[in-house]
């Protein structure tokens, strides 16, 4: 069976899957022009699925994806500007959870929405560690403080850098200032070698955040977590990563204790139109 296949009576020949494909490995038959994908093509296709996804018609098929992984769109879920507007500006960092954890079919669904953000390529390089035990995302925030004790002592001047002092005389009073008392903890880490790992990473921690927010879920960037895991060994060998994998970010996750009422004012950054 062929790599790439046409349904020559469905198709209309309106060019759409040619013009979409990312590294144009689709020509046009010169006898029945149909698509087809041209000599090697296969070699470079990055199965991203557009081809598929964009014939309204449903005369195309891709060999290694198969017909029930491409899910028609519901229209009648389409929200509004005014609708996606809202959403993205009413989201909030989390820094406040209840201790009531989320089940593990909506973390499941969170996550799961990651995995149709953007990559370079297509090539999804993110791999997830989801830290869904609350005890073992509060050990996760211990080692964090066992690493920030040692570079106290080890690197003083850096550990004025990033305030570890304070930090630590919070935990010792049994105030988690690291993840925040968050019940779940998702991590992304990548292959070293990966190439625009952060930005792919970044890309898909956004998309986590907000599956997160439509869930009903609190989320929060772990920036103290991201700082200790790239320099602890005993954090890399609690989270089972090896030399080379690479963390790229962490997010906490659990319901908020605080609902928000009202969007914050925010100001207009720079735009600098170009004509």
């Amino acid at each position: 069976m062929s790599f790439f296949e046409v349904d020559g009576d469905a198709c209309r020949r309106c060019g759409g899957c040619m013009e979409e494909c990312p590294v144009l490995v689709l020509i046009a038959d010169k006898e029945t022009g149909a698509p087809k994908m041209r000599t090697g093509g296969e070699d470079v296709c990055l199965q991203c699925g557009h081809c598929v996804s964009v014939c309204k018609f449903g005369a195309v098929r891709l060999a290694p994806m198969p017909d029930g992984q491409f899910v028609p769109l519901d229209r009648g879920l389409r929200i509004s500007g005014v609708q996606a507007e809202q959403f993205l500006r009413s989201r909030r960092s989390i820094r406040c959870f209840r201790q009531r954890p989320v089940p593990h079919d909506t973390l499941e669904r969170i996550v799961r929405t990651a995995d149709w953000a953007p990559s370079a390529s297509h090539r999804q390089p993110v791999r997830w560690l989801m830290v869904e035990d609350p005890n073992a995302t509060q050990h996760m925030a211990s080692l964090v403080i066992d690493w920030m004790t040692e570079l106290r002592r080890e690197q003083p001047d850096v550990a004025k850098q990033y305030g570890v002092a304070g930090l630590i005389a919070a935990w010792r009073k049994g105030q988690d200032c690291i993840l925040r008392g968050a019940p779940h903890l998702a991590v992304a880490y990548t292959d070293t070698a990966t190439g625009w790992s952060d930005v792919d990473a970044s890309i898909a921690l956004t998309y986590l955040e907000l599956a997160a927010h439509a869930h009903g879920v609190g989320a929060c960037w772990a920036g103290y977590f991201i700082h200790a895991v790239r320099e602890s060994e005993p954090l890399r060998v609690r989270l089972g990563l090896n030399d080379g994998q690479r963390i790229c970010g962490a997010q906490m996750l659990g319901y908020a204790r605080y609902g928000y009422h009202r969007v914050p004012m925010r100001k207009e950054l720079p735009v600098r139109w170009i004509s």
